[in-house]
């Protein structure tokens, strides 16, 4: 017989008498954080393997819904049993949520408020808004700024990006982006002047970066805007999963609304589950579904942020060549790489590409590739992953390449 108890801000499960649900594979402690309780039921407390969505989420998107499993095994502890801590939060302009497991019922207790006190971190560390570091970079534009070195080395790893894919990723893209504002307030095609004026501003190439350990600084254009949102959550998504397994998590997947995070396999001992969403479809239907562990799997695509102008549809990805949204041929793009800022700056740029340049900037940078056409007629796969996705719309034709 389970007993849940309600306490504020945290929700507990106990199963009291503690039998063996799913092969020995049993939760004696759940925590969640936030309002996640909202979403918890004792189904899931009793899940294995779990099948999270990887796709965009706005600021006032809904839960993320995870499709529970039984577990194939147990993992492998002294007795058998497995601790899962859960978090749910709004951060990052999205929802952020997590599940993690430990073999130790104390370390697990302790997973959720580590959780919670890393990502308010990073927020801080990488926000555009507010007092944050980053933000000082932008109010200083024209002048060297002390910075914290993980930002240097974020917007470095960015400008290299900017570099490879010529300008298809651009994080000097903050002008405009304020310019159009899709995704923030914005609902109608800017003034051609206001658009010819951001775009001025645009270019990697103004940015400097000294990554003197300890003394780092960063430097960009006058009248510059920085804008890592292309890339951070993938940054921090890798970071999180660091952080959890120094903090005692032995398994764990993390989605920073539709980056999803991986820390090794599921408690299982198999790969996770994590489904690609169909563009077309209500938030939560799945085209594709790929097995994988201890990476990120990563999706762009338009289709969740965009605006309605003048009987025209502008998706929130932007050209630093044309001011404009991007024009594409690729309705999403997914990544599956153990560097998550890699994973999201290039989803990002190859959205951008089209597909052509895209499979071949793929090849090139050794990328693990989902790519689905705009008219959902086609889904291009890297073969080194082939094996592990699984596409669940069989009218698509399925390409495999290099």
């Amino acid at each position: 017989m389970s007993r849940t108890f309600f306490c504020g801000r945290k929700f507990w499960l106990r199963n009291a008498a503690a039998p063996n649900y799913h092969q020995d594979f049993k939760f004696k402690y759940m925590r969640t954080v936030g309002f996640g309780h909202l979403r918890v039921g004792l189904a899931a407390a009793l899940g294995g393997a779990a099948l999270f969505l990887a796709f965009p989420l706005s600021a006032a998107a809904q839960m993320p819904q995870a499709a529970e499993s039984a577990a194939a095994a147990p993992s492998s502890t002294h007795d058998g049993t497995i601790y899962e801590a859960r978090y749910a939060g709004l951060s990052m302009g999205t929802i952020v949520s997590a599940k993690l497991y430990a073999s130790d019922e104390k370390t697990a207790a302790g997973l959720a408020d580590a959780f919670e006190q890393k990502v308010a971190e990073y927020e801080t560390l990488f926000t555009v808004h507010g007092d944050g570091p980053l933000n000082e970079v932008n109010r200083r534009a024209g002048q060297w700024v002390p910075v914290d070195c993980r930002i240097a080395a974020l917007v470095n790893s960015a400008k290299t990006i900017a570099q490879k894919s010529q300008s298809a990723f651009e994080p000097t893209i903050g002008m405009l982006v304020n310019v159009w504002k899709i995704g923030f307030g914005g609902d109608k095609h800017p003034q051609k002047e206001d658009i010819k004026k951001a775009l001025e501003k645009v270019d990697y190439k103004r940015i400097s970066v000294d990554q003197t350990p300890g003394a780092c600084r960063v430097r960009i254009g006058a009248g510059q805007s920085l804008d890592l949102g292309a890339i951070a959550k993938g940054w921090i998504g890798t970071a999180l999963v660091q952080d959890m397994k120094r903090a005692g998590a032995e398994h764990g997947i993390i989605d920073l609304g539709g980056n999803v995070a991986l820390i090794e396999n599921n408690p299982s001992g198999q790969k996770w589950r994590v489904g690609v969403q169909r563009p077309d479809a209500e938030r939560n239907s799945i085209l594709a579904v790929v097995e994988a562990n201890a990476v990120s799997v990563i999706t762009s695509g338009a289709y969740e942020r965009k605006i309605e102008s003048d009987g025209k549809t502008y998706g929130h990805i932007l050209s630093a060549v044309t001011g404009e949204p991007v024009s594409t041929d690729l309705a999403s793009v997914t990544i599956i790489d153990a560097d998550g800022a890699a994973a999201d700056g290039w989803c990002t740029a190859l959205f951008a590409m089209g597909s052509k340049k895209a499979l071949d900037a793929a090849q090139r940078e050794g990328l693990c590739v989902i790519l689905i056409s705009a008219d959902l007629k086609t889904l291009w796969v890297s073969r080194a992953i082939a094996d592990n996705v699984k596409v669940l719309d069989k009218s698509m034709k399925i390409k495999v390449v290099p």
